[in-house]
């Protein structure tokens, strides 16, 4: 199946990808143009607090809120994901349900209208490609493309999302399904 690359797909890292930046990865990509492509890396949690990050952020319900690493850009900036049926203002739509937003206003708004403590992801930094980089690790297959679905974000245990992903594209990938997450990754 041949997928176009915009973004609301997810790229999931094929089992071959070494760089340690993105082995054993799904990336929501978010934006793609000619410009080039950004996404997060859904993923990859890590042990910091949401609360602990942003002592500021009012709400109980970012005690509960893990921070992600998005990616190796710019790992001082946050970014988040929610998850709604309505757009967040100054937030951008991503893919069904999904938005994403970069700035600590756009945060608090999310966290204020949320229906559920599980709808929304705080990410540090971000995936970056420049113009056509992209396009070119995928004529490398680095990557194999699906449509993004919020339930491996915001539902799926964060270690079961690759290999789930990559065993649901064909039998080919079917092993990966059973094979425990590398430990080194996280």
């Amino acid at each position: 199946m041949t997928m176009p690359l915009k973004k609301g797909i997810f790229l999931i890292a094929d089992p071959k990808l070494r760089d340690p930046n993105f082995s054993q990865t799904v990336v929501l990509l978010c934006e793609h143009n000619d410009q080039g492509s950004l996404g997060v890396v859904v993923n990859r949690p890590t042990t910091l607090r949401l609360s602990e990050a942003i002592p500021s952020i009012d709400g109980t319900r970012s005690t509960l809120d893990v921070i992600y690493s998005g990616g190796p850009v710019q790992p001082d900036h946050i970014m988040t994901l929610c998850r709604g049926e309505e757009q967040v203002p100054e937030s951008e739509h991503v893919a069904d349900g999904i938005y994403l937003g970069g700035s600590l206003t756009v945060l608090e708004d999310m966290l204020a209208s949320l229906s559920s403590p599980n709808s929304i992801r705080a990410y540090v930094g971000y995936a970056g490609w420049s113009s056509n980089q992209l396009e070119s690790e995928l004529g490398e297959s680095s990557w194999k493309l699906v449509p993004a679905d919020q339930k491996f974000i915001f539902d799926m245990e964060p270690a079961r999302v690759w290999s789930t992903l990559l065993a649901s594209l064909s039998e080919e990938y079917s092993i990966y399904a059973s094979m425990p997450p590398d430990p080194t990754m996280n």
